[in-house]
């Protein structure tokens, strides 16, 4: 009963999830896992929440947080946070107690099953799943899925022994132009994965995991699915509903009658969209809401609007494709607050939250859009007022700002682009610059150039921190000599001295001499445990240089560091470090973009601000080595990497 009602709590919403590979990992292995597995389970699940909240995805997030309830109270650790961000987001007190009793209603069940393990040579394994009669009649046969043929309404299936449907578990993913029909088999599928293509739909059988072969129907619209059984043999039919086969091929015939004259008018609205995207170009913050200006028209008819309400706030969400220019937007009016984001790479999402309920305002004008709390009729006439007049003085200055704004863009494409930072903002910012490795630690070594990691990131560090101090930043070093520092020694200094960034400064290495040739490029890394074996490698590297630190931090839990709010900040900073540094460099060079990437850098723990780590290059490549030790290209990247700080400070004050 416990393991049927933690399957109605936590899987309810799991297939619409983002990560769900991993959580159905998580589902199947946690509970019966032990106890050093379960650990690694739940830093990973802390990993993916951390990314949940970078791409706003809330309906993972929610997700993530029930099975953290169940990790944490399945390993004695205090799952206040995550109850209380549930309970903010609209899940009952009782449905959380639900989970909390069905987890100790497993664990028990597990410590059960051990002791008669101890009598019984082998019983089948338990998970978090509800166990049934297929899950103990498939422990004692392994099935093959031994050929598959693609046939006129679908495919054929050969296998090794006799199933029915009770051995099928399917499920259906609807959105908007991407039906899926999700059917899976536990057994082997002996050609690992097969594609088979249809007019108007498609069928992939793949080993989706070493124990799991997944069947995917995948259609523009709803498909219907049947599997029949015949011995050892399946057959898989797919079909529409006749009903819609005939109104697409009435549609064909109507659209085939119609005249040349009727077919311009949709043809003309396409073609504008086809052309170009709607961008929000800027948001200005009003008496009670926020104007946002467009680069085209928006219609009506284009805006998704919903409500939903927690246990807080009401929320008015007003959704419509486009991009937002600069990131997201925060806006607070005491008790009420807007939020604009990049809800997903299409879609700008802006959400009105207040703790009563309100009345929204909204009005289209050519190329502007303003939404507003209305309780009172002055609100929503001050906030009318002030957007028509704000587009007249924008429109009348247009011409005289133009001048000026081709000077801006002249001065700042050295500083960051288009985003200008007062001096006197500029000048309470503090960021500490760590030049990784020195003295008795060289770091990575490239010997048949003569060249240590330790002096070409000194170099870089000092050229930064320079062009930081042109600019008008505070700067301080954490070594501005060939001198041995300690890890946590780095952090800490930075931490004394209240630095708002930290950005420490490494040049990679191959990790053997067999493939010095074929690695290379910038990397930027933030604080987050590794989920990527190449990011572990990077890490085990710089994480070498002392032993007494790696004793230390041997008995410490990562985790313990880790802060959502600052991994978070980090992510952003690393984002337009490297996308800043890939610009300046690439003015003269064919620099290799190595990406954005999360692992647990020592030097990274305990920073109580928002810090990364840069590889500039790998000093094991016969040519990026000399590239990374030219003056030049230091110049080029100090420029680039205090161009991403105007960035993360422009677009995060």
């Amino acid at each position: 009963m416990s393991r049927v009602l933690l399957l109605s709590l936590i899987l309810f919403n799991f297939l619409f999830a983002t990560y769900e590979k991993e959580l159905t990992s998580f589902d199947d292995n946690f509970i019966t896992s032990n106890p050093d597995t379960q650990t690694k389970y739940h830093q990973q699940l802390k990993s993916l929440y951390i990314q949940s909240v970078i791409r706003d995805d809330e309906s993972t997030k929610l997700e993530i947080l029930k099975r953290l309830v169940v990790s944490s109270n399945t390993l004695n650790l205090s799952d206040e946070s995550y109850v209380s961000e549930l309970e903010e987001s609209g899940v009952s007190a009782e449905n959380i107690n639900n989970l909390k009793k069905a987890t100790k209603s497993l664990n028990t069940q597990k410590k059960e099953n051990e002791t008669t393990q101890n009598t019984n040579s082998k019983l089948p394994d338990n998970s978090i799943i509800a166990l049934n009669s297929s899950t103990s009649k498939n422990s004692q046969k392994i099935i093959y899925i031994l050929n598959a043929k693609k046939n006129d309404t679908g495919v054929e299936f050969s296998l090794n022994t006799k199933i029915d449907k009770d051995d099928l578990k399917s499920f259906v993913l609807d959105e908007k132009g991407n039906y899926r029909h999700i059917t899976d088999l536990s057994g082997v599928f002996e050609s690992v994965r097969k594609d088979f293509t249809y007019e108007d739909y498609s069928i992939v059988i793949s080993q989706y995991n070493p124990k799991t072969i997944r069947i995917v129907v995948r259609a523009k619209e709803k498909i219907n699915v049947e599997f029949k059984f015949n011995e050892n043999k399946v057959n898989l039919l797919a079909s529409f509903d006749k009903k819609e086969v005939k109104k697409e091929s009435e549609v064909k015939k109507v659209k085939k009658e119609e005249k040349p004259k009727e077919e311009k008018k949709p043809e003309k609205k396409d073609v504008k969209k086809e052309n170009s995207n709607l961008y929000v170009l800027s948001v200005d913050k009003e008496n009670e809401g926020v104007l946002l200006k467009l680069n085209q028209k928006l219609d009506n008819d284009e805006i998704n609007i919903s409500t939903t309400k927690d246990s807080k706030y009401y929320r008015y969400i007003y959704s419509f494709e486009g991009i937002l220019e600069g990131g997201r937007k925060n806006y607070e009016f005491k008790d009420k607050f807007i939020t604009i984001t990049q809800f997903t790479p299409q879609i700008v999402r802006i959400v009105l939250s207040s703790i009563k309920e309100e009345k929204i305002f909204k009005e289209l004008s050519d190329k502007s859009l303003i939404l507003a709390f209305s309780n009172t009729k002055s609100t929503t006439k001050s906030t009318k007022t002030q957007g028509k007049e704000k587009t007249q003085k924008k429109t009348q200055s247009k011409e005289k700002k133009q001048d000026e704004e081709e000077v801006v863009v002249t001065k700042t494409i050295s500083k960051g682009g288009k985003n200008t930072l007062s001096s006197a903002y500029k000048a309470t910012k503090l960021i500490v610059i760590d030049a990784g490795h020195g003295g008795k630690d060289a770091g990575a070594v490239n010997n048949k150039v003569k060249l240590k990691e330790k002096d070409i990131v000194l170099n870089t560090a000092l050229k930064l921190g320079n062009e930081l101090k042109k600019r008008g930043y505070k700067v301080l070093y954490t070594r501005s000599k060939d001198n041995f520092i300690n890890l946590r020694t780095r952090t800490k200094y930075a931490n004394d001295k209240k630095a708002d960034l930290f950005l420490s400064i490494h040049a990679n290495a191959a990790p053997t001499q067999d493939k010095a040739k074929a690695m290379e490029g910038v990397e930027t890394f933030f604080l987050s445990p590794a989920r990527s074996e190449r990011s572990k490698k990077v890490a085990e590297k710089e994480n070498q240089g002392d032993l007494e630190e790696v004793n230390y931090f041997s008995k410490q839990n990562i985790l313990h560091f880790l802060n959502r709010e600052k991994i978070i900040a980090s992510n952003k900073l690393a984002i337009d470090i490297q996308k800043s540094v890939l610009s300046n460099t690439r003015q003269k060079y064919k620099v290799v973009d190595g990406g954005v990437r999360e692992a647990p850098f020592w030097v990274l723990v305990g920073a109580q601000m928002p810090a990364i780590l840069l590889e500039i290059g790998y000093i094991s490549h016969p040519s990026e080595s000399k590239r990374i030790a030219n003056k030049n290209f230091q110049d080029l990247l100090a420029r680039g990497i205090a161009d991403g700080v105007e960035n993360y400070f422009y677009h995060n004050k």
